[in-house]
């Protein structure tokens, strides 16, 4: 489950932080912020790394996320519930970049772990719709590429990861699946 949750930065867990630099949308970046701002709660799914290789044996951990707006940030607040008397908490800096097409993850103390490109965010309406994030990173000590694709709707919000070894096909990593646990204001 650990290093689940170490590959998981912008799976956005305690209180992470995200800032969306808009210098040419400042307009596009608000309306990211408000399509994501709100109380979520749903399940984080996940491929069993405890199972044999090959396996496709996958775990469900019920998940709650938290995401308010400060000026130009996003802070996330994740929960998840591992089973009796076992809640797990991550921080996580996300820093979206629309002029650069750039989503950049951070620890908790401020040192980047992760960059990625993002295609879609020209067609986001009212700041919804499917952002495709790819890049480098590591599973299991290997390094792999890295696929997530962050569906936002008005009372849904989806974000899937699929990896691949260099030169094969991308499978499942994780997924959320979260809905607004109140209705948006």
């Amino acid at each position: 489950m650990r290093s689940l949750l170490s590959a998981l930065p912008f799976l956005l867990v305690s209180v992470g932080l995200c800032t969306v630099h808009a210098q040419e949308s400042p307009g596009a970046a608000a309306e990211l912020q408000r399509a994501l701002a709100g109380s979520w709660t749903g399940t984080l799914e996940y491929r069993d790394f405890s199972e044999p290789a090959g396996s496709t044996k996958r775990v469900k951990l019920p998940t709650w996320l938290e995401i308010t707006v400060s000026a130009a940030d996003l802070r996330f607040r994740y929960i998840y519930y591992d089973g009796p008397a076992k809640t797990v908490t991550e921080n996580s800096l996300v820093r979206i970049d629309f002029a650069g097409a750039r989503y950049s993850i951070f620890d908790a103390a401020g040192k980047l772990e992760d960059r990625y490109t993002i295609a879609g965010l020209a067609e986001l309406k009212q700041g919804r719709g499917t952002l495709i994030l790819t890049g480098k990173g590591t599973e299991n000590g290997a390094a792999v590429e890295v696929r997530t694709t962050l569906r936002i709707g008005r009372n849904i919000l989806e974000i899937a990861r699929d990896t691949a070894v260099p030169g094969q096909s991308f499978t499942f990593r994780h997924a959320y699946t979260m809905v607004r646990a109140a209705p948006p204001e």
